[in-house]
């Protein structure tokens, strides 16, 4: 793929929340990709190829009734694409969340050939084990 069409395949795939599909993205993705994801959550850990790639999505997508993303951007930067996104998810525990993600894409010859998401696991975990997300106030400074 182009970088024009990578980009278009990310923003496709995480722009509009219920309207994100992600077919384009997962055809850029090398065969022998690496994606990573914090192993705080019970789907985190490093995964190699397309099939353990779509096993992790498969799993989280079944954890959850809807996880959804929209773009802040999509930016292109020598090898890599950083996509910061808003996630909104609703736990199979009836328990919602709003989070702040970045997913980070490392691009060689026209595939993409490593990713990795960085995210509040934290407020993850909780809504996986059944509760509402834990918000703490701001710290209070002399």
């Amino acid at each position: 793929m182009t970088d024009a069409e990578l980009l278009a395949a990310c923003t496709k795939a995480f722009t509009g929340f219920d309207r994100n599909d992600r077919a384009d993205l997962v055809a850029a993705l090398a065969d022998d990709v690496v994606f990573e994801f914090s192993d705080s959550l019970p789907y985190g850990g490093t995964y190699h190829g397309k099939k353990e790639f779509l096993a992790f999505w498969k799993h989280v997508n079944s954890e959850y009734e809807y996880f959804n993303y929209d773009a802040r951007a999509v930016l292109h930067v020598e090898d890599y694409i950083i996509v910061p996104v808003i996630a909104r998810a609703k736990s199979n525990a009836g328990h919602s969340m709003e989070n702040e993600h970045c997913f980070l894409f490392r691009v060689k010859d026209g595939k993409i050939v490593y990713g990795r998401i960085y995210a509040d696991t934290a407020r993850g975990r909780d809504v996986l084990e059944g509760r509402e997300p834990r918000r703490y106030p701001k710290l209070l400074l002399d």
